[in-house]
Formats: C-alpha cells, structure tokens, sequence
C-alpha cells in the first residue's frame, strides 16, 4: 500500500515590518516641510520619529523579526536628510536675528525734556562707522509725543506746554524713523508745535503745526 508523500509545510511568514513603514511615512512628511520656512518647524518631530522607528525596523529586519528592510532603510535615509534640513533652517534663521537685533537702533539716552528755547543736550560722538539720529518735539501746548525707528517703538509721552523734548538714537545702518506731536487741549490760536529729525548732526525734516505735526525720514 503507497502513500502519497507528505507535502512540505510552508515556512512561516516573516512578520510585517511596520515600524519601518511608519518611519517611512513619517521621514518622507518630515522631508517635504523641512524644506517649507517657518511651517518646517513640524518637520522636527517627523524626522525624529522617523529616523528612530526606522533605525528600529532596520535592527528587526536583520535580526529576521521583521520584513520590508528596505522601506526601513529609506526611512532612515529620507528622515536623517529632513533633520540636516532642519538644523540647517535653523541655524540660517538664528544668524537672520542676530544679524537684525546688532543692526537696530538703540536709544544712546533716556529722552530729554528742557523749556522751549534751550538746546538739548548734544548726542555725544558716535563710535565709528555709526550714525546718530536725534527725534526732536517743541511744544507749544500739552501733546503727546510718539515716535519710531526701524523695529524700535518708544510708547506715547505727554509734554507740558513750551517744553522741547529729544530722543537720541545710535544705529549702524540708518533706519526708517518718525515722530509725531499731538496737541491734547487744542484752542484756537495756539502757536504751532514743531516736530524735528537730524541725521548726523543735520537737519533733515522740520515740521510745523497747532493740531498735530508729522516728521518721517526715509533713508
């Protein structure tokens, strides 16, 4: 009596590598917004988390625990190239703000209120390869005083009545600036206030009325 022979079983299937797979998701997102400014900032976590869960499918995938080596391998490759990405952005955006803060105006001095009619009080010397910048208000009535230079925004200040306020700035590269003077008791047949700009020791915008006066200098 034959029998049949026994057919082989089949091997067992290796498991599914699903951290390799996950990881290549997550380094493939990663890498498309590291390469977006400002929204790449969510490519941190991705490409982490990618670079780790593939690294992981890579050890499983060698050890026989798990399939798909292949996809894991890429996941490491897409997910570290996202995070050079990154650190690259990141570190252009740092010298971007440091760059711009060392290039802002500075106040060289608290503002200086004195009577109408007075000098204020010199800007000393400027370091070299700097320029000064004097925001100057005469009043001929209370007003409010406000100015503005580049990123530098000083809050509003009321002055009393026939008193010359000045602000004294220092910058290495000349910046948009403005000020403005503002009567607060208006009365018909006030005498003007006046707003003034000097740039390195020259006037370059004189402004004068009883309501408001506006002085701008565009470098």
């Amino acid at each position: 009596m034959s029998y049949a022979p026994t057919p082989p079983s089949p091997a067992a299937a290796q498991p599914k590598n699903g951290l390799g797979t996950a990881g290549f998701v997550l380094g493939l997102v990663g890498l498309i917004f590291a390469f977006i400014p400002l929204i790449g900032v969510v490519a941190w976590p991705l490409t982490i988390l990618g670079l780790i869960f593939g690294i992981i499918g890579t050890l499983r995938a060698n050890r026989g625990q798990a399939s798909n080596k292949g996809m894991a391998i890429t996941a490491v490759v897409l997910s570290a190239i996202g995070l050079a990405i990154c650190v690259i952005w990141t570190a252009a955006f740092g010298k971007a703000v440091s760059d711009t803060a060392n290039g802002m105006p500075t106040a060289a001095a608290p503002p200086v209120v004195a009577d109408a009619g007075s000098s204020p009080a010199s800007a000393a010397p400027s370091a070299a390869g700097k320029h000064t910048v004097i925001v100057e208000v005469t009043t001929a009535a209370k007003a409010n005083v406000q100015w503005s230079s580049g990123w530098t925004t000083n809050s509003q200040e009321v002055v009393e009545k026939g008193k010359t306020w000045s602000q004294t700035l220092t910058m290495d590269d000349l910046a948009f600036t403005t000020v403005t003077v503002t009567a607060v008791d208006f009365k018909l047949g006030d005498k003007d206030s006046t707003c003034k700009i000097t740039v390195d020791g020259k006037t370059v915008v004189e402004q004068s009325n009883s309501v408001a006066a506006l002085c701008t200098y565009q470098p």
